[in-house]
């Protein structure tokens, strides 16, 4: 057992599975795509500021039960990010309806992405 644990810790981006990749990317691009699908909106579209921390919050903590699930590791950053996300869309919701939070999260967005990309890790 203290072998197999020592071989998960050890894990490399060569060694990683062409799932475990792609579950990855598909979280980027779940990110991404959350954020353009807003930008995109028509003006004449009432959209709620809540939508687009609620919308990555939710790509990002459902990413990580998934890949917790398949036993692959998830960096706390995930976790950290789609927590605060998910509390600025409570937040946006219960306090301040009007605060347009989406700068903040594309910067957490790059963050996130950053360092996933860096530690191999999502």
């Amino acid at each position: 057992i203290a072998e197999a644990m020592d071989r998960t810790a050890e894990t490399s981006a060569a060694e990683k599975s062409a799932n475990e990749l792609r579950a990855e990317r598909m979280t980027w691009f779940g990110l991404v795509g959350s954020l353009v699908v807003s930008s995109i909106m028509p003006d004449g579209i009432a959209m709620p500021n809540a939508l687009i921390p609620l919308a990555a919050g939710l790509v990002l903590i459902l990413s990580g039960v998934y890949q917790r699930r398949q036993k692959w590791r998830v960096h706390f950053s995930t976790w950290a990010a789609g927590i605060l996300m998910l509390a600025m869309a409570i937040y946006n919701v219960f306090e301040r309806p009007e605060l347009d939070l989406s700068f903040v999260v594309i910067i957490l967005t790059v963050i996130v992405i950053a360092i996933g990309a860096f530690t191999n890790e999502t």
